[in-house]
């Protein structure tokens, strides 16, 4: 049994992504607060998590070949590697509505360059004329250098040129009422990006889609904006002529004339034809040429006889618009089945939850992470390593990536992170370091605590945690509790929803990185 995902769902589940950040709302239409009855049980709560601090030819990928500048391991989407994802997560933060957009391929206009039209019936066998066997995979749209956005109504395209022109007319201007260039093109005006959304969600390959009110307003269900010829037939006799559009809607007429002069006598000409009146409410229309008058009046009334011109063999299609008229639901119009994300990570985030001068060689997605205690994590930042404190008066200092262990636990771990001023180290443990334990303990999870010295491997650095460091006090955005800090979020809690595996990323106190992904549904 044939069967087929239209694109419209994957239009409609980018849309339900993105309303999914916010919702439920209040009767006025705002977003209702996190700590809401309702948004707990609702909202997603969507984080961007850093991590990965050892190298990548270390742990799992020893041996293999791999390196942290060019040859990157490709993430496996299985539970073994879930597990030491979550081991190795350094911190994570909140992705919020405004943190998202839906966009398409990124096309700049340029001259010289052959576009397609619009057309409701590409496909296998009628692709585009740049190749593409579906609307959203054609070149129909632009976006010009004034960052205004539109989408290419006719092309040029004619019997004796199929393919249509090539553009040498920057389109411009706002108007809602499509617009033609000298160079033949049909354009109707879309939307415009602000400075905030080009800074924020172009790409080199992608652009944001916008709602522009004005031409949704303007938009009118079932016009027929423009009419094709595919055969300019022959033996017809010279005159203007008008038929009416004859489907489902009402009251579109196409004029065309009939050329009287060699070597074209007797055809239509292909730049005459246009639509003397758009009509609405069409989602199917014919053309049918044996049933053509000579005035308007006369097409729109039917009543007289009309004038057979379908003995010359000529064909004039009607192209269908999109519901509802260009313009009025631009993400299903343009095919905005992809959604970017767009966070930074910025100095101190949280207070101190995202570190700086460290390293990462990892990030993703995770979806309704929940805190140790099982409750939902609502907060805007957290620490995922964990952390110990020492005493402020520590003068020396422990080496991150350098292996940490415990006599009297027999504990060890890795470090991610050490903070000089605060004294603070944070570190991880995974099943790789777990089995360079000795003894019984060997392959165990064994916990750093008590007042029991740590010693670093390559440092040789020797301090005891201050297991006075406990109660409420937050420092750097870290509660300790006689020394030590669990991490903030519960392990295998929520879904990971993307992993994205880099070339080593240096975190310091003077920049900030901006994670920037695309979800293609």
């Amino acid at each position: 049994m044939a069967s087929l995902v239209a694109d419209n769902f994957r239009v409609f589940a980018a849309e339900q992504f993105m309303e999914s950040l916010e919702e439920p709302l209040d009767a006025a239409g705002n977003a209702l607060d996190d700590s809401s009855t309702e948004a707990l049980r609702d909202r997603s709560k969507i984080y961007v998590f850093i991590g990965r601090s050892q190298t990548w030819n270390s742990e799992r990928y020893s041996g293999l070949g791999f390196n942290d500048i060019d040859q990157i391991p490709s993430p496996t989407d299985s539970f073994d590697e879930l597990s030491e994802i979550y081991d190795d997560m350094i911190a994570m933060k909140r992705i919020t509505r405004g943190d998202v957009n839906q966009v398409i391929r990124k096309r700049t206009w340029k001259v010289n360059t052959l576009y397609d039209m619009y057309k409701h019936n590409y496909s296998v066998a009628y692709p585009s004329a740049t190749g593409a066997n579906k609307l959203y995979d054609s070149q129909f749209y632009v976006m010009n250098s004034n960052f205004d956005v539109y989408k290419c109504i006719y092309n040029g395209e004619t019997p004796s040129n199929p393919n249509g022109a090539i553009s040498t007319v920057e389109p411009t201007g706002q108007a809602t009422s499509i617009f033609t260039t000298s160079d033949t093109y049909r354009w109707k005006y879309l939307y415009t990006l602000g400075i905030n959304d080009f800074v924020k969600f172009v790409s080199s390959d992608f652009m944001p889609v916008k709602t522009n009110t004005t031409v949704q307003t303007a938009a009118v269900d079932g016009t027929i904006d423009q009419a094709l010829v595919r055969n300019v037939g022959s033996g017809i006799t010279a005159n203007i002529y008008f038929c009416p559009v004859i489907g489902d809607g009402t009251g579109a007429v196409v004029t065309f004339t009939v050329s009287s002069t060699a070597p074209t006598a007797g055809e239509i000409n292909p730049s005459t034809v246009a639509m003397s009146v758009a009509g609405t409410g069409y989602t199917y229309g014919t053309i049918d040429l044996a049933e053509c008058y000579t005035t308007l009046a006369a097409a729109q009334a039917r009543t007289a006889t009309p004038i057979d011109l379908s003995g010359g063999s000529a064909v004039i299609d009607a192209i269908i618009p999109p519901p509802d008229g260009h313009g009025s639901n631009i993400v299903r119009e343009m095919g905005a089945y992809r959604v970017m994300i767009n966070k930074a990570v910025e100095f101190l985030d949280g207070g101190g939850d995202v570190p700086v001068n460290m390293e990462f060689r990892r990030f993703g997605l995770i979806s309704d992470p929940k805190t140790p205690g099982g409750q939902d994590l609502v907060s805007s930042t957290a620490a995922v390593c964990k952390a110990m404190k020492f005493p402020t008066v520590t003068n020396v200092n422990y080496s991150i990536g350098e292996t940490i262990s415990q006599g009297d636990t027999n504990a060890k771990g890795v470090v991610v992170h050490w903070d000089s001023v605060n004294k603070i180290l944070r570190y991880y443990q995974n099943e790789y370091v777990s089995a360079t334990q000795t003894g019984n303990q060997q392959y165990e999870l064994v916990d750093f605590s008590g007042a029991n010295p740590i010693t670093g491997a390559t440092s040789q650095t020797v301090l005891t945690p201050d297991t006075a460091a406990t109660g409420t006090v937050t420092i750097a955005g870290i509660s300790f509790t006689t020394g030590y800090a669990a991490s903030e979020v519960q392990k295998f809690s929520g879904s990971i929803l993307y992993i994205e595996n880099r070339k080593t990323i240096i975190r310091s106190d003077d920049q900030t990185e901006d994670i920037k992904l695309v979800i293609e549904f």
